[in-house]
């Protein structure tokens, strides 16, 4: 059977044209309703939006004043409590606590400092006092007056040594981490060390499980769990041979008797902060210190020392001319010695006098710079935990015919 299309081309494009038009207007109908239906969404949202920040604001209202609308389920408002002023006072200068501390000035450092870089007729041949000391401490500045003299009593020598030994000395601070539950090392809160030194060596002695100095400080022990079970056992004993039923409240009250607990012991744990070098500071964190068990230590791998200061070059020793240069108990350019002369001093000797302007790091005298220790040329140092004011001091030297330097 055959079929004959008696339809011109031109009638079928016609066709081919509407039905494209009309898929293209049915598209355009989706479209706009979706649109719209957006739009409708859209502005629900903004509508429930402002509806939410009027309750909102209402409530802030009621809250602060008592000014908005239906306030009677919030309470007495907070401006309308009494001596709300200090109380809002106090809150601030609570938060800045911390910041106050942390930049709260420890000017006693200043005598561990002169420990350090006074020579003391001791370890070398120069002896140097101080006769008059003034600090000021928004410039990090301290001035006084001195008296030098060497075993000889000849010359500068003991001036030209204060001035060496003041620009090699450095300081350095820090914090000592402790392993976390996480994994991960924190600092100890530097209230829970004390330092000492003991063969050349700076530790730290730390008082784990002490109020504040760890977070777990109380457990339930064993013996607790063995008497709650115990007790357990006998309440269910009295609660089967009860006949008038008079013993089942007793046994209510135990269930709800709190668990007693217990504080675990406070620990003294021994942390070394001084390291030979790197490679000796890594070793000790990560517990293959062969010095553990020698110093009954025995707490490396959980414990370190970790320094902001020292200095260690490429191959791990320690680099004292970085360490100097990044720790300079001076700042730049900061010692100034002047009006040098001879005069008597003690006991009618003579001796050199002179003053002296230190200008000092502004990290010396900082509360938040924990742990703080002074090292001088020779070894000698001075850390917070052991700040001594030694044989220091001597009156002004008389007659003196000064020299301006």
């Amino acid at each position: 059977m055959y079929e004959i299309s008696l339809v011109p081309d031109v009638k079928s494009e016609l066709l081919k044209k509407q039905k494209l038009r009309n898929l293209i207007f049915f598209i355009c109908l989706i479209v706009a309703a979706s649109c719209g239906g957006l739009i409708l969404l859209l502005l629900g949202f903004i509508g429930t939006q402002s509806l939410e920040i009027a309750a909102q604001e209402n409530e802030i209202n009621c809250r602060a004043d008592g000014s908005g609308v239906g306030c009677g389920s919030y309470g007495t408002p907070v401006l309308k409590y009494p001596n709300v002023n200090e109380l809002l006072t106090i809150q601030s200068q609570m938060k800045n606590v911390g910041v106050l501390n942390n930049n709260k000035i420890k000017f006693s450092r200043v005598f561990g400092l002169l420990d350090v870089i006074l020579p003391d007729g001791v370890k070398s041949e120069d002896t140097v006092l101080v006769s008059e000391l003034n600090g000021d401490i928004s410039q990090n500045l301290i001035t006084f007056d001195a008296i030098g003299y060497a075993r000889n009593n000849i010359g500068y020598h003991a001036l030209e040594s204060f001035k060496k030994s003041t620009k090699l000395t450095y300081f350095d601070y820090g914090s000592y981490m402790r392993l976390n539950e996480d994994g991960e090392y924190e600092p100890i809160p530097s209230y829970c060390i004390t330092e000492y030194v003991e063969k050349g060596y700076i530790y730290g002695r730390y008082l784990r499980y002490s109020p504040g100095c760890e977070n777990d400080m109380i457990v339930k022990s064993d013996d607790d769990n063995k008497k709650q079970d115990d007790s357990d056992e006998d309440n269910d004993e009295d609660e089967n041979n009860d006949d008038d039923g008079e013993d089942e409240n007793n046994d209510g009250d135990g269930a709800e008797k709190k668990q007693e607990t217990q504080q675990k012991k406070i620990e003294e744990v021994i942390i070394r902060r001084t390291y030979k070098n790197a490679g000796d500071r890594e070793e000790y964190k990560n517990g293959n210190d062969s010095m553990a068990e020698d110093n009954k230590e025995g707490n490396t791998g959980k414990y370190y020392f970790q320094s902001q200061c020292l200095q260690y070059d490429d191959s791990g020793n320690f680099d004292e001319e970085a360490t100097i240069s990044e720790c300079s108990i001076l700042s730049e350019d900061g010692l100034f010695v002047a009006n040098s002369g001879w005069g008597k001093g003690p006991e009618d000797k003579m001796v050199l006098s002179f003053s002296v302007n230190l200008t000092l790091d502004p990290r010396l005298f900082l509360s938040s710079s924990k742990h703080m220790q002074i090292i001088g040329p020779s070894r000698q140092n001075v850390t917070d935990s052991y700040i001594q004011v030694r044989d220091m001091f001597a009156e002004k030297a008389r007659d003196v015919q000064r020299e301006e330097s």
